[in-house]
């Protein structure tokens, strides 16, 4: 069957070029599993891929009353988000969805002008990684009827289903391995505690240190805003101006890898070394930490699995289905940057 040049392909065409009816392959198109054969689905499909077929996505938005588009708000760029943005697309692909990414840098006008593209555009869902500068962003989709779901649970609102991992309790598992190995000065740094689950982090960096009767000492914590931003010269700039107190401690743990590979190369730069002046655990797991010197020993977060199962979260919500919250396993994945003490050493 030849189709005129510039003509677009239509269902009447794959009828036509097949020999079924339009409902048939209208079937065959929607996955519908039913009244065809495998034999049926076969040909079609394979006249759909011979016809070079496009769905018409505006047709298909003014029959359904969707777009098949959805929107993921990466707060900045990295490999974490982009590990997650893969298990989305993978599920979004094989549910007949594409993904739009949304980057604001951590900046609020950039943030409110991806919201109101968002609304005006109506696209089906939204999936929000970590948090967002104005929580009131989430309101204004949830009043346009847009479904959400956040990846770490960072807003109480049981509308709003969250795809988490168990922050509390493998930060506790990190600082007892700390404890474990006979560290006592142990100190904590990362991002400001509202961001995403890093309180989470910080609750069970306490509850260990309590369990294992140490004193709670607040010249151990190192939280600032400039660590949560995506240059890796903020970080830089704090870790150096706070390296007096860093000194204080024998352990770190960190609240993600970026912030670690910083820790450590400003710790070389000072002539102290790892593991055996001083241990860090990240927190993330990203391929980078496997490569650096000494490797990373981190908290793996399953990212690509976050993202997928929150996909497959938001597409029960668009098809009024029931929303779950759900939490996943992260391990503590030791490696070079940690040991003892110096002083308990043999």
């Amino acid at each position: 069957m030849k189709i005129s040049k510039g003509r677009r392909v239509t269902i009447k065409d794959i009828a036509k070029n097949t020999g079924y009816s339009i409902a048939t392959v209208s079937r065959v198109l929607n996955d519908s599993g039913m009244f065809y054969s495998k034999q049926t689905y076969d040909k079609i499909k394979k006249a759909i891929e011979e016809l070079d077929y496009h769905p018409d996505g505006i047709a298909r938005g003014l029959k359904t009353r969707k777009t098949f588009n959805i929107a993921f708000l990466e707060p900045w760029t990295s490999e974490f988000f982009t590990e997650i943005f893969l298990g989305i697309q993978d599920a979004a692909n094989e549910n007949g969805y594409s993904v739009a990414t949304f980057i604001s840098n951590y900046k609020m006008e950039q943030e409110e002008r991806n919201i109101r593209t968002i609304l005006s555009n109506r696209l089906d869902g939204v999936i929000v990684p970590c948090s967002v500068l104005n929580k009131g962003n989430i309101k204004k989709l949830k009043e346009q009827n847009i479904p959400v779901v956040t990846i770490e649970k960072f807003l109480e609102d049981k509308e709003v289903p969250a795809v988490s991992i168990k922050n509390l309790e493998v930060s506790k598992k990190a600082i007892g391995y700390l404890i474990g190995l006979g560290h006592r000065a142990i100190g904590f740094m990362g991002e400001p505690l509202e961001v995403g689950k890093v309180n989470a982090r910080f609750m069970g960096y306490k509850n260990a240190l309590e369990e294992a009767k140490i004193n709670f000492n607040s010249e151990f914590v190192f939280v600032d805003e400039k660590l949560r931003e995506e240059k890796y010269s903020d970080s830089y700039e704090f870790v150096k101006k706070n390296i007096d107190r860093i000194l204080k401690c024998s352990a770190l743990f960190i609240t993600s890898d970026k912030i670690a590979i910083t820790v450590i190369r400003v710790l070389k730069e000072t002539g102290v070394l790892v593991p055996e002046d001083i241990s860090v655990i990240g927190f993330d797991g990203l391929e980078i930490s496997k490569y650096i010197t000494p490797a990373l020993t981190t908290i793996l977060q399953p990212k690509y699995e976050m993202g997928r199962v929150a996909m497959e979260i938001l597409l029960k919500m668009i098809n009024n289905k029931p929303r779950e919250n759900i939490e996943l396993k992260a391990e503590l994945l030791i490696s070079e940057s940690t040991s003892p003490p110096r002083e308990t050493k043999v």
